[in-house]
């Protein structure tokens, strides 16, 4: 059985991904197990945490000291009880780990890549899409939707907090590729989720499963150009024409 991990940061498409991966027959997804709330697909494996609250900010923060000892001595054999799961007809078995991760749980990046583990490295190189579907994300709390698309609705952007966005995204593409150098790892990029087909035609390849056809479980949310729902988007224009980002708009 390939064991596997979809190895990412937030607003890339990686909930498309594990979502549709999960529907192949022989594949088994899931998303984050180490997510700070049991709001995962596949909830079963959620890791189970100390947590005072999940919606209070303060106490969160709190959380995440508490939880250092039971995330040290329980994250790996958590994640050595999940491989071992696999059924009869699983071929593949995989979760999501977000980049953050390697810094909170170093000892769990280590394990992963004395495992073997394969990677399948999510980027999605349009750091100024990246930033405003983080923003947009923030502002509606609706990260993506099944079904038709209907909500045009604007948002303002605010300038400094989208800028600061793109540098950060520009550091962490980096360092997803940094990071899996040398491992056993696919790179996949957002941008080529237009080309779909072709696309799973060769993650299926990597995680040696019957090559199907699937299509994505989940629509993209915005619209076909970002100015339909950036109310001041003059202003993020010359914003990001002023920087020199202007290969992403």
């Amino acid at each position: 059985m390939t064991r596997f991990i979809i190895f990412t940061t937030q607003r890339s498409g990686s909930t498309v991904l594990t979502r549709t991966l999960d529907e192949h027959p022989e594949i088994f997804c899931a998303g984050e197990l180490f997510h700070e709330i049991n709001d995962i697909h596949h909830p079963e494996w959620h890791f189970p945490s100390w947590a005072l609250s999940e919606k209070n900010k303060t106490l969160r923060k709190i959380d995440k000291i508490i939880n250092y000892p039971n995330l040290r001595f329980r994250a790996i054999p958590h994640i050595k009880k999940f491989y071992n799961a696999a059924e009869s007809n699983e071929n593949s078995r995989g979760f999501k780990l977000m980049i953050s991760h390697t810094r909170t749980m170093p000892y769990v990046w280590n394990y992963l890549k004395a495992s073997e583990t394969k990677v399948i490295v999510l980027i999605r190189k349009n750091v100024f899409k990246t930033g405003l579907s983080r923003l947009r994300k923030d502002e509606t709390r609706v990260p993506h939707v099944a079904g038709t698309v209907v909500d045009n609705t604007k948002f303002r952007v605010a300038p400094a907090k989208l800028l600061k966005h793109m540098h950060f995204l520009e550091k962490v593409n980096q360092q997803l590729l940094d990071y899996t150098e040398g491992m056993p790892r696919i790179v996949l990029y957002y941008e080529d989720f237009g080309q779909w087909n072709e696309m799973m035609h060769k993650v299926f390849n990597f995680l040696q499963v019957s090559p199907i056809t699937l299509q994505p479980v989940l629509n993209k949310l915005a619209g076909k150009d970002w100015r339909e729902e950036v109310s001041n988007y003059q202003e993020i224009e010359q914003l990001v024409k002023e920087n020199n980002y202007t290969q992403y708009l």
